[in-house]
C-alpha cells in the first residue's frame, strides 16, 4: 500500500497547502488539523473542540480535525486529497513498475540478440524469468517434432516436472503447447491435468515458445508456496517466450549453418581423397589399349566405368615372355576409398606373383594366402586369370569366386567357359584352387566381364542378366573389341533407361588372330 500521511499532503511546499490555508481561513472558526499522533499541523489548537473528526484512507487514521461542527467539511476535504494523493503516488509507481520491467525486457533482447548458443539461450531466459515473476521452480521444454516428445533444456529449483517428457496435448504444459496460448494455474492441486505432481507445486504459469504459428516448446514457472499470478504475470512471460522462441530458433539455425559448414568442409576434403584416389587407380590400370603393336597374333581391349569416382574393379594384361600372355579381371567387395585402396593391393601382388611364370592355380593360391592374412575390415575380392599360349591357342584360367567369361567362337556361338573351382581370394587362407583349359582357335574369343553388367538394374529394380549379356556377345562377336564393348555397355544403357548405375562396369575382350607372333 502506498504511504500516505497529512504532514506530507499539507506540509510546506505541498499543493494541497495553499488549498487548505484558503479553506480555514474562509471559515474563521477556531479549527486545528492534527497528525495521528496529535501533534499540531495547521489552524490552531482547540481546547473544547464540539467535534474531533477523523481523516481516514482505506481505514487508516491519518490524522484529526478539531473544531466546530464546521470542522466536517474540512475533514472532508482531506480525506479526499489523501485518496487523489494515494492514487498519483500508486499510478506513479505503476509507471515505475512498468519501467524497469520494460527495461529488463529491452536489456534481455538485447542480450539474447548475441547469443547463439540454444542451452545458454534457455538459461538465461529461466534467469530473467525468475528475476521478474515470483516462482521457486521453473523449466524450459523444447518439442522433438519427430516423436513429439517434450525435452527439458533448462530448470531451476527442483524443475517442473509436468513440462518435460510428456508428449504433444498431454498433461497441463502439453495441452497448452498445443492450444497456442498462455495460462494460469493458481491451484494445482485442484487440476486434474497434474495429476502425481500436486505434491510438488501449488501454483503454476507457463507460456508456449511459437514462431509465427509454429509452437516449439514451452516456458513454466511453478511455486511450492500458493501464488496468485496475474494478467500482467502472464503478458509478461508471454513477451519473454516469444522472444525466446526467436532466439532459439536462431540459435538452432545457427548450428545447422555451423554443421553444414562442417560437413561442406569434410565434403571437399573427402572429394579431394576420392580424387586422388581416382588418379592413382586410373594410374595403376593399363592405358595402353594397343599395348602390343607388333604382335599379330591376338588383340586385346579393355574398360572400366566406375560406378562412383572410386572403383574397386581391375583388369590387366601382360606377356610373361614371348609365347605367354596372362590377363587378369577383378571385383574388389564394397565401393569407394577402402574398396580402391585393397584393389590396388590384390592387383599389384597379383601380377608380380603371375610374372614369375606359376600356373593360374598356384598364382592364386599364393596371392590368397597372403590376402587372406592381411585382409582387414573382412574384405575379399573376386578374380579371373588367365594365360593364353599364343602359339597353339590354348587358354589354362583359374576362377576365384568371379563371373565366368564368355568363349565367343567365330562362328557366332557364345558359352560360358567352365567352373574351375575357387573361392573369392582373401577369404580362406587355405583354399584350394583348380585350373581348367580351353583352346581358341583363329577368330575365337573371351569376353570377361564383372558383375556390373549382368546386374545392372532399370528403375523397376530388374536385372541385365547372364541372359542378355549372351544376346548381346552373339549380335556383336563379329565385330572390332572396341566395338564389342561399346555394344555392351550401349545394350546396358538402353535397358537401364535412365536408372543410375549401381556398380562398377568393366570388361576385358581378348582374340586369337593367327600363329604368327610379330608383324612381317
Amino acid at each position: 500500500m502506498t504511504r500516505v500521511t497529512l504532514r506530507s499532503l499539507i506540509g510546506k511546499q505541498k499543493d494541497a497547502a495553499p488549498v487548505v490555508a484558503a479553506l480555514l481561513d474562509a471559515l474563521v472558526l477556531p479549527i486545528g488539523i492534527e497528525d495521528a499522533d496529535g501533534r499540531l499541523l495547521a489552524g490552531q489548537t482547540v481546547e473544547t473542540p464540539e467535534v474531533r473528526l477523523p481523516v481516514t484512507l482505506d481505514g487508516q487514521t491519518l490524522g484529526w480535525v478539531s473544531g466546530p461542527r464546521q470542522a466536517e467539511a474540512v475533514a472532508s476535504v482531506l480525506a479526499h486529497l489523501a485518496a487523489k494523493e494515494a492514487e498519483k503516488k500508486t499510478l506513479g509507481n505503476e509507471v515505475l513498475h512498468l519501467y524497469r520491467e520494460v527495461n529488463l525486457i529491452y536489456n534481455f533482447s538485447e542480450k539474447l540478440a548475441a547469443l547463439l548458443e540454444l542451452e545458454t539461450v534457455a538459461n538465461m531466459t529461466l534467469d530473467q524469468a525468475r528475476q521478474m515473476i515470483t516462482a521457486s521452480d521453473g523449466a524450459l521444454t523444447l518439442l522433438d517434432a519427430e516423436t513429439g516428445l517434450f525435452e527439458t533444456v533448462a530448470t531451476f529449483g527442483r524443475g517442473v516436472p509436468c513440462a518435460g517428457g510428456i508428449r504433444w496435448g498431454e498433461g497441463i504444459v502439453g495441452e497448452i503447447a498445443a492450444r497456442g496460448s498462455a495460462e494460469i494455474v493458481n491451484d494445482v492441486r485442484a487440476d486434474p491435468r497434474c495429476e502425481g505432481e500436486r505434491a510438488r507445486m501449488s501454483s503454476l504459469i507457463c507460456a508456449p515458445l511459437k514462431v509465427g504459428e509454429r509452437v516449439t516448446g514451452a516456458i513454466a514457472l511453478a511455486s511450492t508456496a500458493m501464488v496468485n499470478y496475474t494478467a500482467g504475470d502472464l503478458k509478461l512471460l508471454s513477451t519473454l517466450a516469444l522472444q525466446t522462441a526467436t532466439a532459439i530458433e536462431n540459435a538452432r539455425l545457427y548450428e545447422r549453418t555451423v554443421q553444414a559448414a562442417k560437413d561442406r568442409e569434410q565434403l571437399l576434403a573427402l572429394h579431394k581423397e576420392l580424387e586422388v584416389a581416382s588418379s592413382i587407380q586410373k594410374s595403376i590400370l593399363p592405358r595402353d589399349f594397343q599395348p602390343f603393336p607388333d604382335r599379330r597374333d591376338f588383340e586385346i581391349r579393355a574398360e572400366m566405368t566406375p560406378a562412383t569416382e572410386v572403383g574397386g574393379d581391375f583388369f590387366d594384361f601382360f606377356l610373361i615372355d614371348a609365347d605367354r600372355l596372362g590377363f587378369v579381371i577383378g571385383d574388389v567387395s564394397g565401393k569407394g576409398v577402402p574398396a580402391a585402396l585393397f584393389m590396388a593391393v590384390s592387383r599389384t601382388l597379383l601380377k608380380a606373383t603371375a610374372l614369375r611364370g606359376l600356373p593360374p592355380e598356384q598364382c592364386l593360391e599364393q596371392v590368397n594366402r597372403v590376402l587372406a592374412s592381411e585382409s582387414v575390415s573382412s574384405m575379399f575380392v573376386t578374380a579371373f586369370y588367365g594365360i593364353l599360349d599364343t602359339r597353339t591357342g590354348e587358354v589354362t584360367y583359374c576362377c576365384a569366386g568371379h563371373n565366368l567369361p564368355y568363349l565367343m567362337r567365330s562362328d557366332g556361338h557364345v558359352e560360358a567357359v567352365e567352373r574351375s573351382g575357387g573361392t573369392a581370394l582373401g577369404v580362406f587362407k587355405k583354399a584350394v584352387f583348380g585350373a581348367r583349359r580351353v583352346v581358341l582357335g583363329e577368330g575365337d574369343g573371351l569376353f570377361l566381364y564383372t558383375d556390373g553388367i549382368t546386374e545392372a538394374m532399370d528403375a523397376q529394380r530388374n536385372e541385365f542378366t547372364a541372359g542378355r549379356l549372351e544376346t548381346s556377345l552373339q549380335k556383336y562377336h563379329d565385330l572390332e573389341l572396341e566395338a564389342i564393348i561399346h555394344g555392351v555397355v550401349g545394350d546396358v544403357k538402353t535397358f537401364a533407361n535412365g536408372a543410375p548405375q549401381a556398380d562398377d562396369m568393366t570388361m576385358v575382350v581378348l582374340r586369337r588372330l593367327s600363329g604368327a607372333t610379330t608383324a612381317a
